[in-house]
């Protein structure tokens, strides 16, 4: 495999300035090292040459294998030796790992897919920009790792972010119809392939602001409680915390009856649609479900469109305000659809 170098023990270092190697010393030369970078190897196969040649072009590396770099080091005594980096999920200060378990995928035919998926629906029409001078933080992981299987404690799911490195299943790749009837990349139509990357790049988007962004980013979510027949039993309570994740996905909210317009006019509320409504009441989507619909709205439709469509409903308009903004104020210009 072409060497590619990029974090786990290197982050620690470059942010807290400890050594996680057994005789290693915190040097400045090891500090100064880039984690990410995938050199060029002239012998490289197929796969590895794509691979180089999409951080070449776009500055994101992929990498298949759990040992994702090494280089030469010395210990005190002036002994050289070599240190192997190694995806940790659930890397603790203590060392532990979490319930995070994963399979390596050996099947190059498929790597290459996972590749080829990456850089056509994810890097190249969401991340791979030019955000100006005055842009901070960065829009998208640090690194993709393709596995095979992923599994959290007992459970199939499709990624797992940690220190940067975002880990994808090929195996689990997205759910079908049902929720966790996962399919393969090997699966996938052309329409469940635009899915994958658009629900990434709102997944990458959500973290990104929530670090660089986070009090604006509230701001918004909190937009829906301003509504004047706001329940007094919701007081000091966020909305999409209680759809928060539960069991198959989302919680139930319980309204009293005379609310019943919430049943059916979810936009009077500040949200686009419901995660579900039954007979119990109505469920909020989770933050990052609310998020993707507005930004679906905003990539989609001009402010015109917008407007005229939602303009009787003061909270969307103000909702929609605020996302925009944000992206203009972060740089993220490519989600919004020009007029």
């Amino acid at each position: 495999m072409m060497k590619i170098k990029t974090l786990v023990c290197g982050l620690l270092l470059g942010v807290l300035g400890y050594s996680c190697g057994d005789n290693e010393a915190g040097s400045a030369s090891h500090l100064d090292e880039n984690w990410y970078k995938i050199e060029y190897d002239p012998n490289a196969g197929e796969l590895d040459q794509l691979i180089y040649d999409v951080y070449a072009n776009t500055g994101f590396p992929i990498f298949y294998s759990d040992t994702i770099g090494w280089s030469t080091r010395y210990d005190h005594g002036g002994n050289s030796y070599t240190h192997y980096e190694i995806f940790k999920p659930g890397y603790s200060f203590t060392g532990s790992l979490g319930s995070i378990v994963f399979t390596i995928q050996r099947d190059e035919s498929k790597i290459q897919m996972m590749v080829e998926l990456l850089r056509d629906y994810v890097i190249e029409p969401y991340m791979n920009k030019e955000y100006g001078s005055n842009f901070k933080g960065k829009y998208g992981p640090h690194a993709f790792l393709v596995l095979d299987t992923l599994m959290k404690g007992k459970v199939a799911d499709s990624l797992y972010r940690d220190l940067g490195v975002l880990a994808l299943s090929s195996r689990f790749t997205m759910s079908r119809g049902k929720v966790k009837n996962f399919i393969p990349v090997e699966q996938m139509t052309e329409e469940e392939k635009k899915g994958y990357g658009w629900r990434l790049a709102m997944y990458e988007l959500k973290y990104f602001f929530e670090v660089t962004y986070k009090e604006e980013l509230q701001a918004y979510f909190n937009i829906p409680k301003e509504t004047p027949d706001f329940y007094e039993k919701w007081d000091k309570k966020d909305l999409f915390e209680l759809g928060a994740q539960y069991n198959t996905q989302y919680k139930d909210l319980v309204v009293p009856d005379y609310l019943s317009e919430l049943r059916t006019n979810p936009r009077r509320y500040g949200v686009l649609r419901y995660a579900k409504v039954d007979q119990y009441g109505v469920t909020f989507p989770s933050t990052l479900q609310d998020l993707m619909d507005f930004m679906e709205m905003i990539y989609t439709k001009t402010d015109t469109e917008i407007r005229a469509e939602h303009g009787e409903y003061s909270m969307i308009i103000k909702r929609y305000e605020a996302l925009l903004n944000l992206l203009k104020k972060s740089g993220l210009t490519q989600f919004i659809k020009e007029q």
